[in-house]
Formats: C-alpha cells, sequence, structure tokens
C-alpha cells in the first residue's frame, strides 16, 4: 500500500505549489522523499513537466528509485527512472536515455553530485536537460552546494536555469552559518534575496573582521551576522521548515530503509560465495544450521567491506559504499547518532569513513578495556563536536542510556531479534524527550536486506535458522 501523506507534508507542497523555487528544510525522518515524489506525480498528471531531475550525493542518488517505487501510485506507467553510474559504459548509458524518452513517458533522472564535478558528467545531464523542456530538478541534501566557489555548486547553478521549477532539500540548511544560505537560493532564483554575488551577500548580512597575512594577502573571516530579520522574511515565503520533534502526526519511532550498492569486487566476492552456500545447502552438504549460519556471517562481512585473511584474527579491506553511505546519514543529522555495528572492523570503518568527512566520533568496541569504554561514552556525551558515537551491538546494545542521540543507524545486525530490540531501546526510553529515527543500510535482495525482514517482521528471527532447509528458504525466497 502506498503511504498517506502526513499533515507537515501536505502542508508542504501547498505552500511550494506555483512557486519555480522552493526549499524543503525538514529533518531526516520528517519524509522529504514523500514529499518530493508526490509534487513530481502531481505535475506529471498537471502536463507540467515531463522530466525529473534528482541531484543528490552518491548511492544516496540511487536510492532515490525506491522512493518512487514506496511513495509512487502503484504500478504507475506515467514515468520511467534512470540511474546515471558513471562506471557505466558511455554508449550504454546513452542507449538507455534515448530508449526511456522514446517512450514519451516523463523522465525521472537520478544523478550524483559528484559526477557534477567533472565535465562528462556535466555535460551528460546538459544534454539530457536539452532534450526535455519542462524540467523539474530538486538539489537532495542540498548543504552539498554550500560552497559557491566549488565547481560542482556552479555547475548545479548553471544547469538550474534549464528547469522552470526547482527545489532543495535538506535538514541542515544553515548549521554553520548564514552564509551558506546564498549558493541554495542562488539555485532557486536569485531574485529570492534579491542579490547576485556572493560579495554582496557578505556585506549586506555577515560582520566580518579583516587581517592581513605576512604574505599581504588580506583575510576576512565571518565573525557575525547582521540584518537577519531582513534575510528571514525574504526566504519566508519560499521555504518550508520542520523539525521532527513540531510534526505531532509522526510516530515516536520512524524507521528509514536506504538500499546501496555493491562495489564491482565486493559484488564478485560475495556472489561466489552466496552460491557455493546455496549449492551446499541445496545439496545437503552442509547437514548443520551453525555452520550454514557461519557462512552466511561471512556474507554480511563481504557486505560491511571486510573479508577475514588468512589470520583469522585480521580482517582484510575491500572496496565498499557502506562506511561512506553512513557517514552521510550522519552529516545530515540534527542531533548525535549512534552507529550500532556487528563487527569490530565495521566500527574501525565508520569511525574512519566520519574522519574523511570531518565529522567527530567515538569508536568503541571489545576491544577497549572496560573503563576506557565508559570514559568514551561519556566524552561522547559531554563533548557537542562528537556528533556520533560507532559502538558494536554487542558492547552497547544493552545496559546504556544513550538518550542524546534522535538517529540510530545500523551499520550491520546481528541475527538476534532480542539484540535488535535492546538496541533501539538504548534511546527510546524514559527521558527521552524527541522521536527518534531509526536508519538500515542495506543491498537489495542481499542477506542483509534479508535479515532487515526478519528482525522487523513479527516472527521470531531464532525461527528462521532453525534448521538447514528453513536457511535455504531464507536464502531463496523473494524479499
Amino acid at each position: 500500500m502506498r503511504p498517506e501523506l502526513y499533515d507537515h507534508q501536505k502542508e508542504a507542497l501547498q505552500l511550494a505549489k506555483d512557486k519555480s523555487g522552493f526549499a524543503y528544510y525538514l529533518e531526516q525522518g520528517t519524509g522529504k522523499s514523500a514529499i518530493v515524489v508526490h509534487e513530481i506525480e502531481e505535475l506529471i498528471e498537471q502536463d507540467k513537466i515531463n522530466l525529473a531531475v534528482i541531484i543528490a550525493p552518491n548511492n544516496v542518488h540511487v536510492n532515490w528509485k525506491e522512493q518512487f517505487i514506496i511513495h509512487g501510485p502503484p504500478d504507475y506507467d506515467k514515468w520511467a527512472i534512470q540511474i546515471y553510474r558513471s562506471k557505466i559504459p558511455k554508449e550504454k548509458r546513452e542507449k538507455e536515455t534515448r530508449a526511456l524518452l522514446a517512450t514519451g513517458k516523463c523522465l525521472i533522472f537520478l544523478i550524483n553530485i559528484e559526477a557534477l564535478s567533472s565535465a562528462s558528467g556535466a555535460q551528460y545531464l546538459r544534454r539530457v536537460l536539452a532534450a526535455r523542456r519542462k524540467a523539474y530538478m530538486v538539489i537532495d541534501e542540498s548543504h552539498k552546494i554550500k560552497n559557491g566557489m566549488a565547481l560542482r555548486t556552479k555547475t548545479c547553478i548553471d544547469l538550474g536555469s534549464m528547469a522552470y521549477i526547482r527545489r532543495i532539500a535538506t535538514g541542515t540548511e544553515a548549521e554553520e552559518g548564514l552564509e551558506n544560505l546564498y549558493s541554495q537560493f542562488r539555485f532557486l532564483d536569485q531574485n529570492i534575496i534579491g542579490l547576485r554575488s556572493y560579495t554582496a551577500f557578505k556585506h549586506m548580512f555577515c560582520i566580518e573582521n579583516q587581517s592581513q597575512l605576512k604574505s599581504g594577502q588580506i583575510y576576512r573571516q565571518i565573525v557575525g551576522y547582521q540584518n537577519q530579520e531582513m534575510l528571514a522574511k525574504r526566504i519566508a515565503p519560499y521555504t518550508y521548515q520542520k523539525r521532527k520533534k513540531d510534526c505531532l502526526d509522526l510516530p515516536d519511532k520512524v524507521y528509514v530503509t536506504h538500499q546501496i550498492e555493491m562495489e564491482k569486487e565486493q559484488e564478485r566476492i560475495y556472489r561466489q560465495l552466496e552460491q557455493e552456500l546455496l549449492y551446499e545447502l541445496k545439496s545437503g552438504a552442509i547437514v548443520d544450521a551453525t555452520m550454514a549460519i557461519t557462512k552466511m556471517i561471512r556474507l554480511q562481512q563481504i557486505l560491511c567491506g571486510h573479508v577475514n585473511s588468512s589470520n583469522p584474527k585480521i580482517s582484510e579491506v575491500i572496496p565498499s559504499n557502506r562506511a561512506a553511505y553512513v557517514a552521510e546519514i550522519v552529516e545530515q543529522a540534527s542531533s548525535k547518532c549512534i552507529v550500532f555495528c556487528r563487527f569490530i572492523k565495521d566500527v574501525e570503518l565508520v569511525v574512519s569513513a566520519l574522519a574523511d568527512n570531518s565529522i567527530r566520533a567515538v569508536g568503541v568496541s571489545s576491544l577497549s578495556e572496560g573503563a576506557d569504554r565508559v570514559l568514551e561514552i561519556d566524552r561522547w556525551r559531554r563533548e557537542p563536536e562528537l556528533k556520533a558515537l560507532a559502538i558494536t551491538t554487542a558492547t552497547g546494545g544493552t545496559g546504556l542510556t544513550l538518550n542524546e542521540a534522535t538517529t540510530t543507524i545500523f551499520y550491520s545486525n546481528t541475527w538476534s531479534g532480542t539484540d535488535r530490540k535492546q538496541a533501539e531501546d538504548r534511546n527510546h526510553r524514559i527521558g527521552q524527550e524527541n522521536k527518534v529515527t531509526y536508519h538500515d543500510i542495506i543491498v537489495p535482495g542481499a542477506v542483509d536486506h534479508r535479515l532487515l525482514k526478519v528482525l522487523l517482521g513479527k516472527a521470531k528471527s531464532s525461527d528462521a535458522f532453525r534448521s538447514t532447509m528453513a536457511i535455504y528458504q531464507f536464502m531463496t525466497e523473494e524479499v
């Protein structure tokens, strides 16, 4: 069944109606994707658009296809979806685009914002926009264009002029300063703020200190803001802002599933082991359920970005998108985050990916001494700049109160429904005054997808793994 829109989502759509440029500033878990999908459907039905371009961070853009399936009308036949993948040969990509355009349906074109930093990606999107003149364009997680000097920001603004309806969506609109709003509203419509350069914007709304470096270069630093009421008044008619705590119709627990793809080498290793397991289960070579579960855990490790080396105590890292995707979720979150991990190596990968995105985090696992674990968790609680706590479920899944976080991410799950429930309760307990969002990362059809279905279902998770026959069914039934 297609999920019904919440009241705040209906309100957002109503305010954006008939506006060429509009900002959806909604916190994670409030349903930005549903708003965009419903708006696109409505515009298609009104024959106002024949192209919708979704620009999002890498891998997030892939997940948008599932959002159209979830939030669009069942069996909707008026749109055709294409995912831009830079690794696909140009000829194959162009053939797919031409075929979809030839259907006459509205083309939903999903592209990662990183591709617009290259000439080939920008040129391809320009050609798509030129092929269809009635275009809708949205930048998901639009804080990615806060740097007005970045090539991809300039490209987004330039290509945005080829779309007559433009949207931005993020939950972190100006956390690091009002100056981050300029490029986002410049993309929507330069007339909203009414200033045609970033320099003019800073002069009007920012307070700067100026100093001279030894080299003679003048260094300017923003130290405060002015005329904030004026800025707020100008952007208010083109902005809808909502936090989870203000959405009274949202449930206390919000579940979000993110689909990602495997890297090429990762998929090769995974498929080989998967085929071996299925053959052994079907042929009867494996008669012990415990042995089968051990092999499924190996599959899960591969999905998490590591494999066992010749030394069983050492995990070898393999190419994977998972940790980088988690970093994107943490970056978008408006509060502290918990990242639950099944494996110790997961914690290391998550903390490293967060560091690559300049996000400070604490990593806790069984490698930490008991006293050190307590100190590290307390440090995460106390220090505002420590945004994420990456912790193994075995270490932090029980006995802790972590209400500082309203976002929980499951990098990987254990095979126990009890473990999952206990982990969810770490920040959904007495003292939590806000709604909590739970994020799961899965590869469609893979072991983690199948496991999540069991964990969130009504049946006992242990029933799915009680015998080799049950495990074979688990591995082969449709999800």
